[in-house]
């Protein structure tokens, strides 16, 4: 890289060739502990690293590892990716406590800012990344993205899969648009669609799994139609408390409409009465959500709490 000289350059110059310095550097590479402080402690003086403590048997590592270089490289010279092979550098992995991998710690100023283990969905990563990257572009598919998120969160479901399906036209292997138009399909009832979507999803992507799940709602779904809809189910209960059928019926339908709360909610009450309903019916429809609502969603984390103390 060429030294700059202050002789030879005015104020402008010099931010436009500090600019220039940036660009250059490497986005993505390998540090060990002779080179740490310098690549990752020091260089975080400039600029974000996310620091990925990986090896190369750990499945989830190969995984997360493309998303976190693409993620990381879309959001420009404010931020760079540092990868640690834990086989390697023992050392380092003690020193920032990692106890399973995939771990990515996320250093700014020198300090410890962010932390997340496991492999995460790009549009999760993204979300965590970007308010400390102050520079980075913004793409008009991360905003066709939030549109979209917009939309349905507010219960417009048309709009929100139209623009999902924009996005798809471009990038018709975006596992998350796919998985988030999979979702809309199911409440809109339109099952045929939610499988061929799915079937779409990289099976190593980090959205599989979540696939996977919707898929376990199309069985939600019939069994709901089944018992005449939400308030047949509900009427049900109503005359018969004990009626574990209507229950679960009952949260089949709730987690059908995206109303999980109320779904982990009847299905815990079932494991809590008979955890082996249906040879374990309602406890894989627990864990079914889980995975569709990811590892990070305050709702997984309190039932799946709540579901290990019932069975153990």
């Amino acid at each position: 890289m060429a030294q700059r000289h202050a002789c030879c350059a005015g104020p402008d110059d010099n931010d436009q060739t500090e600019g220039n310095i940036m660009e250059l550097k490497e986005q993505v590479f390998e540090v060990n502990r002779a080179n740490f402080e310098e690549l990752v402690l020091r260089g975080s003086q400039e600029r974000v690293i996310v620091v990925d403590f990986w090896a190369p048997w750990c499945d989830p590592c190969r995984t997360l590892g493309p998303v976190l270089e693409e993620v990381v490289r879309a959001l420009g010279p404010g931020i760079a990716l540092a990868k640690v092979n834990v086989d390697e550098n023992q050392e380092l992995a003690m020193a920032f406590r990692v106890q399973s991998i995939p771990a990515v710690k996320i250093v700014k100023d020198g300090q410890l800012v962010q932390e997340f283990s496991g492999a995460q969905p790009r549009e999760r990563i993204e979300a965590l990344l970007r308010p400390l990257v102050p520079v980075a572009p913004v793409k008009p598919e991360d905003e066709l993205r939030e549109t979209a998120r917009n939309l349905a969160a507010g219960g417009d479901t048309r709009r929100a899969a139209q623009a999902y399906e924009k996005i798809l036209a471009d990038r018709p292997d975006d596992d998350g648009a796919l998985l988030e138009l999979a979702r809309i399909r199911l409440q809109q009832g339109d099952t045929d669609a939610v499988q061929q979507l799915v079937d779409r999803i990289d099976e190593t992507a980090p959205e599989f799994r979540a696939g996977q799940a919707l898929l376990t709602l199309i069985g939600f779904s019939r069994i709901c139609a089944e018992y005449g809809g939400r308030t047949a189910a509900a009427r049900k209960i109503l005359a018969a408390p004990e009626d574990m059928d209507a229950r679960y019926a009952f949260a089949c339908c709730a987690a059908v409409e995206g109303d999980y709360e109320t779904a982990l909610a009847d299905w815990l009450r079932i494991v809590e009465q008979d955890r082996d309903y249906q040879d374990g019916a309602a406890k894989d429809a627990m864990v079914a959500v889980f995975h569709l609502l990811g590892r990070d969603n305050e709702l997984v984390a309190s039932y799946q709490r709540r579901l290990y103390q019932t069975l153990y």
